[in-house]
């Protein structure tokens, strides 16, 4: 019986091995060249063979500051006024009308804000950050938002300040 179990335990791992190299050239994209050549130079040696340059993918990035949005100098935002842990990266649209609160939300971590008092000298934006209550289970995840904020005109050089709220 037992060597029943080991020889069918060795049949699996060799069907399973010869599974994986049939398929180790399945996933690659079509057109990438060849199979990797033995090198001349040494014995056993694989010597890669690159495929055509990747395209150059057109359109806006998933993440990060996109391409034409100015993102805010630190020292034209004022953020003394926001407990740690809330968000403070400040992007603005190419018109200036449109400033851009880039965030981390998850869970029940929910990110809001608003614009407030705007005078010549400054803009104020109020963020608030919700959390669950203490002893609350949340799902385990993080996704990048933003938030846009209408302004009444240009920032130009206004500074913003961010406050609890």
């Amino acid at each position: 019986m037992r060597t029943t179990v080991k020889l069918l335990g060795a049949g699996l791992l060799l069907l399973t091995a010869t599974a994986c190299a049939a398929n180790s050239r399945a996933g690659a994209p079509a057109g990438t060249g060849p199979a990797p050549e033995t090198s001349a130079s040494v014995p056993g040696t694989v010597t890669p063979t690159l495929g055509p340059p990747p395209s150059q993918t057109v359109g806006r990035p998933t993440q990060g500051i996109a391409p034409g949005d100015d993102v805010i100098a630190e020292t034209q935002v004022d953020a003394r006024g926001l407990p740690e842990g809330y968000p403070r990266s400040l992007t603005r649209s190419l018109d200036g009308r449109t400033l851009v609160l880039q965030a981390e939300e998850g869970g029940c971590r929910r990110i809001s804000a608003r614009v407030g008092e705007q005078t010549a000298q400054q803009v104020v934006v109020l963020v608030n950050v919700l959390s669950a209550p203490k002893g609350q289970m949340c799902p385990d995840y993080i996704k990048e938002i933003k938030v846009p904020l209408t302004l009444s005109a240009p920032l130009g050089t206004r500074t913003v300040v961010l406050r609890q709220g």
